[in-house]
């Protein structure tokens, strides 16, 4: 995974035997130059078939397509269904728990982007800012930097923060350019606007980061680890001791 641009998002997706060979070759060809970061998915045991690799591989490309989170940059991504549906419904299953561990490594790419302004429980009424129900939600955060606090949900592999956080207007260097252009566009649309503080501005509308520290980093305009600075609002732990209490959970549920 990688980007031309410091912004967009290419991902290649391949199955093979020899993973050396096969990065070697990548890493010669102009086409996928993009390439930043590489995360292998293997069998412990080695009790997956060159046929589960490809049914692997061919669905990965299908939920990132969809997903609209990134281009693929396969030259070509046949579907392959050459399995028998008992072995098929165990790839499915392996499926499910590389969904969970990618976003945790930062391969945020399989799930749906959601419209910028979510929808309501109009049965509720009007939300407010500490009011937010996705039906999916995964987990509701703070994060407080200095004067600055934001709010935010993670919903379906996306961290969303909430309209009314407040993020600083100064920009440190270690900020970096994608975030800093997304900042000025947020700004010429008016979804960032002034507060009575003129060190802050003001958030407007639910915007997804794709990442805790991606969020922090926005409200406090430079780098900054969102993993640990962003907190559970209900228990107060941070967002890795979150994750990881959330992936122990799935660890020790029946099979």
């Amino acid at each position: 995974m990688g980007s031309d641009d410091g912004e967009s998002l290419k991902v290649y997706v391949g199955e093979g035997d020899s993973v050396r060979t096969r990065l070697s070759s990548h890493d010669s060809d102009d086409n996928k130059a993009f390439f930043e970061r590489i995360v292998l998915i293997v069998s412990k045991d080695e009790n997956l078939t060159k046929a589960h690799g490809r049914y692997l591989e061919s669905r990965l490309i299908e939920q990132i397509k969809g997903s609209g989170q990134a281009e693929i940059a396969n030259g070509t991504s046949p579907s392959f269904s050459g399995l028998p549906e008992a072995e098929i419904a165990d790839m499915e299953r392996v499926l499910e728990e590389i969904s969970i561990l990618l976003p945790i490594l930062g391969f945020d790419v399989l799930k749906a982007q959601k419209p910028s302004n979510l929808a309501n429980d109009v049965s509720a009424g009007p939300r407010l800012t500490t009011d937010y129900r996705p039906i999916d939600a995964k987990g509701q955060f703070i994060a407080r930097i200095r004067d600055a606090t934001g709010e935010a949900i993670e919903d379906a592999g996306q961290f969303i923060l909430l309209d009314g956080s407040k993020v600083y207007v100064t920009e440190k260097s270690s900020f970096t350019e994608p975030l800093r252009r997304r900042k000025a566009r947020l700004r010429q649309n008016e979804k960032l606007v002034d507060t009575s503080s003129p060190e802050l501005w003001e958030l407007v509308e639910d915007t997804n980061f794709g990442s805790p520290s991606a969020a922090s980093a926005f409200i406090a305009g430079r780098s900054d680890n969102g993993r640990t600075t962003s907190r559970a609002k209900d228990s107060g732990k941070t967002y890795a001791e979150w994750r990881e209490e959330k992936l122990r959970q799935n660890e020790t549920r029946p099979t």
